[in-house]
């Protein structure tokens, strides 16, 4: 998961000014580059390139009403049905659950490590829930992840993100023991 330090952009409030409702707000292209650029063309949550994507609420709406337009709850997720935002919307977390996982503003990315393997590990608790709740581990995530980890040893002089363009947590790591 990305820790992403939220910058609202001086068009926003005026873009939201006077919705009611999410379903009100029906241009959303210059809030969708702003994130873009803000996670660097990655899904938040699992750090896959997005091509097809979302705006996800890390507070989800029909919970938290009050934070539909707050530009903190706002975050780009890829579309699969099987891990990151669609994954947890689906979860049932309950109300008071969303405050015992990371969001992307506060996540301590000190509480997670990777396997060799490809798999993210928590080291605490809230780490472990959070990998439950996006379902981080998803078998095509854990296999792309170790697909590069066998490969970089090729790369170990270059910049690795430049190279692979996407889980740039992961490739952090293995710079930082290979």
């Amino acid at each position: 998961m990305l820790k992403i330090t939220k910058n609202k952009p001086h068009f926003f409030d005026k873009l939201v000014k006077d919705k009611k409702v999410w379903s009100d707000l029906k241009d959303r292209n210059e809030l969708n580059q702003v994130l873009l650029q803000e996670q660097n063309n990655m899904c938040v949550y699992c750090e896959s390139k997005l091509k097809d994507f979302h705006i996800d609420h890390f507070f989800k709406r029909d919970l938290f009403q009050k934070q539909t337009f707050e530009y903190d709850n706002l975050f780009l997720s890829c579309n699969f049905e099987f891990h990151c935002a669609k994954y947890k919307d689906k979860f049932g977390l309950k109300k008071e659950e969303f405050f015992e996982i990371y969001s992307p503003i506060d996540i301590n990315l000190d509480e997670f490590e990777y396997s060799f393997t490809g798999e993210i590990l928590g080291k605490t608790d809230k780490a472990k829930k959070t990998i439950e709740v996006f379902n981080l581990n998803q078998k095509s995530l854990v296999e792309k992840r170790k697909k590069i980890s066998l490969s970089v040893e090729h790369y170990k002089e270059f910049d690795l993100f430049e190279i692979f363009g996407e889980f740039k947590t992961f490739l952090e790591f293995l710079k930082g023991v290979k």
